[in-house]
């Protein structure tokens, strides 16, 4: 019986541990998650600092509400026992029938239940405290008060989360004890002989009117400092309404507030509320006098009709400070003289510029991709970067896209195993020159294929892709069930994965885990799970750095670089804030922003390695002081990853929207929108849109070496002539270097919209459109580079053909416009010609020439191969043409014919 009854013991024993640890599992599942999947990259620093800092925030809230709420809901419990509530008006809920302990558990649990609600809140504000505590100076002082601009970054946002999370919580227990006396008949208020309540009650409620009293003063004195937000003046920041009228209002505010609330703690002492009323009244008065109409009526009646005099000094400020916030004071200004005076020789010097203009649309290409090189159903191309690359043909810029593994399967193969064990990853990528065009208008491949196959040296030695831009769901690798690398004819090739990355799977609690944390019992009853093997989750790049380090913004895409046979993706990550004072807020968002850190993920092994790019940065030197561990400074980062870093868009795009308006620094020509700037717009699928920022691979005028940048063009607010063009460098030692050029404002300079006009006014080349668009295809023209060369512009724009029920956008014409002449031909070397006449022997577009082979279906770029010109060139174009004729009729062998024609007359000596 003993011996039973031991046993029932012991099972019970074992069952309650079975429940407590399925109940942890439960509750923390996603804590243990994600401390583990920290562990797996070398970041538990980031899991124990932030989760520590949350529960720190949490426990001081909560003991900070407790030790105010309780007391009064102690008092209200007691005050119960007193009140007869049958002659009040809660007579109806039958409160007598509750004991005096009941009333207590009663308060004492809405007490707690609030208290955990106000705690909460300091739960989320965990990066706020970060700044708060670990706070940098800026060595910079604000124009009105005279504090450091760290000071509104990192300490003002935490100190008015405290002081507003306060005062909501003193308000509203002091109105629920308001309303709780009033209802009780404890309170009442009696016309001539004022309010009618017990002593204590009155003590209780005075003590609580003066806290938050004491509460509202130290809220008007923390508004003095939002004045330098204000957005509703005529500029960002405090006007000279706001420092010479609300500035002394706000103070006025404080010291009443302050007397009030004396006023209300001497309540407790002498009870008389009619000085306490008397100052409620004037407070409110002064409040509604001197921060609504007094304000209201100094702008319109002395401001309006002085406005530029008196708000100048502000003017001054705004600008100063918000060029500071978004670096524009480091833009470099320079005048570039434009005009029309581009000739064989200039265009000789810049032949590298000339082979790497960009051609192909990123818009447009991807479509290219998934057709051509997908290959099975299983890969997917989802976007497409540019990058530079050193090849065996020089410095080239290139399209870059990654096939990862499809986020949809073919249904026959849409197995558990397969979706988790088997097809794990993508492999390799593909590469093209942004230049280049293939015999039937198809991008010409630097690297294809399955497995990847390089055309100028550049190898993928490691082409599998175990994180990428998608694929969101979890996979296990190194199981009993091989991967699939790639096919080859009727076979494929499998691997099992080797690399570090992913979080060990192989024990049975942590089979149940994750079992638990994705709602699947497959990963729990599986027999393909073994020693070693691993299971990867939050593989996008995104949510990886994310998750990592999630006190950083990240906005734009991560984009693949190929480094020494191996596949990384690099993520720009940013440091803003929206409290820089007197700055312009961009999108009502931010106004202060850095692209301090670069982030480069492994598409093998997932390691994640954040490098600090900008350490003048002081919101950056706080996560340094945080995470000393985890950011790396420039100089380590090895120099083939270096050669693959980009000035990236969304920073581009910010500053260049704010400089547009911000370039003008004299404050009158500021105040009258004189010289107000925007970005252009272009023509694309037959609608206006915003002209995007793009890169280009070129020399900027003065400079002897070629530059990867972004460029965009800028005209004037609501007209269409170019008047400027911005540049940012991502080559170092220059890297981050911004110049505007400001082009003649005495004479007219075309911009894209005009481009495209006269592109449209062209009788042939519109016929010729018009023509393609009626033939079963349409007509896309992409995008329109205006590329500066010397001191002059070309402006080029594709010509694509999509032919219906077939989505492979082919690159069929390119538009060259130079000055007055715009031409269309199938190669940008034969539009040159056709601008420039026959070009002289020096052949300085041979790397962008296409030579036929005899395989019609193949074309390849073959060195310095002899271009026709003159009678040649006629020949050449009128056989391109029945050639195209042929194509388009489906006449294959009479194509082939005239490729081989074509191919004789370019080879002839």
């Amino acid at each position: 019986m003993n011996k039973l009854l031991q046993g029932k013991g012991k099972s019970r024993f074992w069952i309650g541990i079975i429940l407590v640890f399925g109940f942890l599992i439960a509750a923390f599942s996603d804590w243990i998650i994600e401390w583990l999947w920290l562990g797996s990259l070398g970041y538990e620093q980031v899991f124990w600092t932030i989760k520590g800092t949350q529960f720190l925030l949490l426990g001081g809230a909560l003991l900070v509400a407790l030790l105010y709420i309780l007391p009064n809901m102690h008092f209200l419990a007691n005050q119960s026992k007193t009140i007869n509530f049958s002659q009040s008006p809660l007579g109806q809920l039958n409160l007598e029938q509750f004991t005096h302990k009941q009333f207590k558990t009663i308060f004492y649990s809405f007490g707690v239940l609030f208290s955990l609600f106000f705690a909460f809140a300091y739960y989320m504000r965990w990066d706020s405290y970060f700044r708060f505590h670990w706070n940098e100076t800026f060595d910079k002082v604000d124009p009105i008060f005279g504090l450091d601009i760290g000071f509104y970054l990192f300490r003002l946002p935490f100190i008015e989360t405290i002081q507003n999370s306060l005062s909501i919580l003193v308000f509203f227990v002091t109105l629920l004890m308001l309303v709780f006396y009033l209802y009780s008949g404890s309170l009442s208020l009696q016309g001539s002989s004022g309010i009618s309540a017990r002593d204590s009650v009155k003590k209780h409620l005075s003590l609580n009117l003066g806290v938050w009293l004491l509460l509202l003063s130290w809220g008007y004195y923390l508004e003095r400092y939002k004045l330098l937000y204000n957005p509703n003046g005529t500029v960002f920041g405090a006007g000279y309404t706001d420092v010479h009228v609300v500035l002394p209002v706000l103070w006025i505010m404080v010291i009443f507030c302050l007397v009030l609330s004396v006023l209300a703690f001497m309540q407790y002492f002498i009870s008389n509320f009619r000085w306490l009323i008397i100052g409620g009244v004037a407070t409110a008065a002064v409040g509604i006098i001197g921060q609504g109409l007094l304000p209201t009526a100094i702008q319109k009646f002395q401001v309006e009709p002085n406005e530029l005099q008196l708000e100048t000094p502000f003017l001054e400020h705004n600008i100063s400070q918000t060029r500071e916030a978004y670096k524009l004071n480091r833009i470099n200004e320079r005048e570039y003289n434009a005009r029309d005076t581009l000739t064989w020789e200039k265009l000789e010097n810049n032949t590298s510029t000339l082979q790497n203009i960009r051609l192909w649309d990123p818009r447009l290409v991807i479509q290219t991709y998934r057709q051509l090189q997908e290959i099975r159903l299983y890969y997917q191309f989802y976007n497409v970067s540019l990058d530079r690359y050193q090849t065996e043909e020089g410095y080239m810029q290139m399209m870059v896209s990654a096939r990862e593994l499809s986020e949809e399967m073919p249904e026959q193969a849409d197995t558990w195993v397969n979706r988790h064990l088997q097809f794990t990853h993508g492999y390799g990528m593909v590469m093209s020159p942004v230049a280049q065009i293939g015999t039937q208008g198809d991008p010409i491949f630097t690297i294809k294929d399955l497995p990847p196959v390089s055309e100028m040296g550049l190898n993928v030695d490691q082409a599998g892709i175990y994180y990428g831009d998608h694929d969101p769901s979890y996979k296990i690798v190194n199981t009993d069930i091989e991967e699939l690398d790639y096919p080859r004819g009727d076979q494929n090739v499998y691997n099992n994965y080797d690399g570090n990355g992913g979080v060990s799977i192989d024990g049975f609690f942590s089979k149940l885990l994750f079992a638990w944390e994705f709602s699947d019992i497959n990963i729990l009853l599986t027999d393909y799970i073994r020693e070693g093997s691993k299971i990867q989750f939050w593989r996008s790049i995104r949510e990886r750095v994310r998750r990592t380090a999630p006190f950083l913004q990240f906005q734009d895409d991560p984009y693949m670089i190929l480094v020494n046979g191996d596949l990384k993706w690099i993520q720009d990550a940013y440091t803003t804030s929206p409290h820089y004072p007197y700055s312009e807020r961009y999108n009502g968002q931010l106004n202060y922003i850095r692209n301090s850190v670069k982030v480069v993920v492994d598409a093998y092994d997932g390691t994640v390695d954040f490098y600090a790019i900008d350490e003048e940065d002081p919101i950056l030197d706080v996560y340094m002081d945080i995470f000393p561990d985890m950011f790396k400074s420039l100089n380590e980062m090895p120099e083939a990853i270096k050669a693959h870093i980009k000035y990236p868009q969304t920073l581009f795009e910010i500053q260049m929207d704010i400089y547009n308006t911000y370039h003008m620094t004299n404050p009158q020509v500021f105040y009258n929108n004189e010289d107000l700037w925007e970005r252009p717009n272009e023509k694309y699928g037959g609608q206006q849109i915003k002209m995007e920022p793009y890169y280009v691979l070129s020399k900027l005028p003065g400079d002897d070496n070629l530059q990867y940048m972004l460029i965009s063009p800028l005209t004037p607010n609501n007209r269409d002539n170019m008047i400027a063009w911005m540049t940012a460098k991502s080559d170092f030692p220059q890297y981050g270097e911004v110049e505007v050029f400001k082009l003649p404002k005495e004479r007219l300079i075309l911009g894209p919209a005009q481009i495209e006009a006269r592109i449209d006014q062209d009788t042939e080349i519109s016929r010729q459109l018009a023509l393609w668009d009626q033939r079963g295809s349409r007509v896309i023209r992409g995008n329109l580079m205006i590329i500066p060369i010397e001191d002059s512009f070309i402006y080029v724009e594709p010509v694509f053909l999509i032919a219906e029920g077939v989505d492979i956008p082919q690159l069929q014409r390119v538009i060259v416009t130079v000055g007055e002449k715009v031409v269309m031909e199938p190669t940008l070397g034969l539009a040159l010609e056709s601008l420039f006449g026959q070009r002289p022997e020096e052949r300085i577009m041979a790397a962008t020439e296409t030579v036929i082979s005899q395989d019609s279906s193949q074309a390849q770029v073959q060195g310095p191969a002899q271009t026709p010109t003159g009678p040649q060139l006629e020949e050449f174009k009128t056989l391109w043409s029945e050639a195209q004729r042929a194509l388009r009729d489906g006449n294959w062998q009479l194509f082939g014919e005239k490729m081989k024609e074509i191919e004789d007359l370019m080879n002839e000596e």
